[in-house]
C-alpha cells in the first residue's frame, strides 16, 4: 500500500507582520555556528556587508575556532553554542550537522534571537514545523541557507514563469550527478544518518527542490516516487546513507519535477535543468538558453545574464545580505526561503525517504 503524509497543520503563519524590525541598529550582529566549510563562506561574506559583522564565532575544535576568530579578526570565540547564546547578538547563522539545527534554532529563537540556518532544514518534517512554530511564537525572523533562489539565472526564470512567456509549466527535469565527488571536505558527518537525515538527496537534491517549489510559486505537492542506491559509498567506512536518488514529484496540477542525483558515478559529470512549458522552455544549467513557440516558428534565446564566474559564492553573499535586509524590515519577501517553505520542502524529502524505502509512491495529501 502507499503510504500517505498529511499536510501540516500551521501555527498561525505565516506571520510577516508579526516580527519586530530592528530599522534603528547601525550594524547587524551575526554570531556563526560552525567553522566548517560553509561557516567560512559566511564569514567571508559578512566581510564585503557594510551593515553586518560577525561578532563571534563557536566551533567544538578549539583549535580551528581560534584559528578562525583571527583571520577574521573576531572578539569572540566559543566550544559551546549554549555559552555563545549570551551574547547580544541579533543573529545566529547555524552552520552545524543538521542533527542539531533543530536545537540550537529553537534555543537562539526562544532568547530572542533571529536565526539563518542550513540547509536542509531538519532532519524532517515534524523538526520543521516545531522549528517554525518557535519563529511565531517568539516573533523572530527564521531564513533558510537556500541560495539558489539567489543566483541570477533563476530570478530570471523566476520573472519568465510568472509573466505567462513560459505558458503552463507541465514538467521540470533535474540531472545532477558528479564524478567520484563525496564531499570529503565536510569530514565523515554527511555519511551518517544519524548526523545528516540521509545522503545526496537530503544533501544536494534538497537545494533543487526548494528552486522548483519557489520557481513554480510554493505549489502543492500531491505525491512522490523513488529509488535509491548507495553501490558506490558503502565500501567508506561509516558510510550509512545513498550517494544516488532517482525520484519523481508531481505537484498540484499535475505537474510532474523528475529528478537524478549522485555524489559519485562512473561516468561524465552532468548537472542540468530544464523547465518545459506549453509555449517555451529555459534551460538553467549549465548554460541559459530559452526556446519559444510563435505561430509555427520556435525562437532561440540567449539572455545576456551578468553573473559571476563563481555564481554560487556570489549567492551565498546575496542570501546573507538578504537576510539583513529582513531584519531591517520585518518582513519577509516572496524570495525569501521561510519557515513555511522549510516545512514543505522537508516534506517532500520525507515522502521521498519513504517511497525509496517502501518501493511504492507515496501521497502528499
Amino acid at each position: 500500500m502507499p503510504g500517505n503524509i498529511p499536510r501540516i497543520k500551521y501555527l498561525n503563519y505565516p506571520i510577516l507582520n508579526n516580527v519586530e524590525p530592528m530599522s534603528g541598529i547601525m550594524k547587524m550582529k551575526f554570531l556563526v555556528i560552525g567553522c566548517g566549510f560553509i561557516g567560512r563562506i559566511y564569514l567571508d561574506a559578512l566581510t564585503r556587508i557594510d551593515d553586518a559583522e560577525a561578532v563571534a564565532v563557536v566551533d567544538t575544535d578549539l583549535d580551528k575556532v581560534r584559528s578562525v576568530a583571527k583571520r577574521y579578526n573576531i572578539p569572540k570565540y566559543f566550544t559551546d553554542w549554549r555559552n555563545a547564546l549570551e551574547l547580544d547578538v541579533d543573529v545566529a547563522a547555524v552552520c552545524v550537522p543538521v542533527k542539531y539545527h533543530k536545537e540550537i534554532t529553537l534555543e537562539a529563537l526562544k532568547r530572542g534571537i533571529n536565526v539563518l540556518c542550513e540547509k536542509p532544514p531538519a532532519l524532517n518534517s515534524s523538526e520543521a514545523v516545531e522549528m517554525m512554530n518557535a519563529a511565531t511564537k517568539y516573533r523572530r525572523i527564521l531564513m533558510y541557507g537556500f541560495q539558489w533562489r539567489f543566483i541570477e539565472r533563476c530570478i530570471y526564470a523566476k520573472r519568465l514563469i510568472e509573466s505567462g512567456v513560459l505558458g503552463k509549466i507541465y514538467k521540470v527535469r533535474i540531472h545532477y550527478l558528479r564524478k567520484e565527488g563525496f564531499p570529503s571536505w565536510s569530514g565523515s558527518w554527511l555519511f551518517r544518518k544519524e548526523l545528516a537525515g540521509g545522503g545526496i538527496l537530503i544533501d544536494c537534491g534538497v537545494h533543487f527542490i526548494d528552486l522548483i517549489y519557489w520557481l513554480l510559486g510554493r505549489p502543492k505537492p500531491k505525491a512522490v516516487f523513488g529509488v535509491q542506491h548507495d553501490y558506490l559509498g558503502r565500501n567508506i567506512e561509516g558510510f550509512d546513507v545513498e550517494d544516488t536518488y532517482s525520484g519523481v514529484v508531481v505537484f498540484e496540477d499535475d505537474v510532474c519535477v523528475s529528478m537524478e542525483y549522485s555524489w559519485s558515478q562512473i561516468w561524465h559529470e552532468e548537472f542540468t535543468l530544464n523547465i518545459y512549458g506549453t509555449r517555451g522552455s529555459i534551460r538553467l544549467f549549465p548554460e541559459v538558453e530559452l526556446v519559444r513557440k510563435e505561430d509555427e516558428t520556435y525562437l532561440k534565446i540567449i539572455p545576456e545574464l551578468k553573473e559571476p564566474e563563481d555564481y554560487w559564492l556570489e549567492a551565498n553573499y546575496q542570501k546573507i545580505r538578504h537576510m539583513v535586509g529582513l531584519l531591517k524590515t520585518g518582513e519577509y519577501q516572496d524570495i525569501t526561503p521561510n519557515p513555511e517553505d522549510g516545512v514543505e520542502v522537508m516534506r517532500i524529502i520525507d515522502g521521498l525517504y519513504e517511497s525509496s524505502r517502501k518501493l511504492a509512491s507515496v501521497k502528499l495529501s
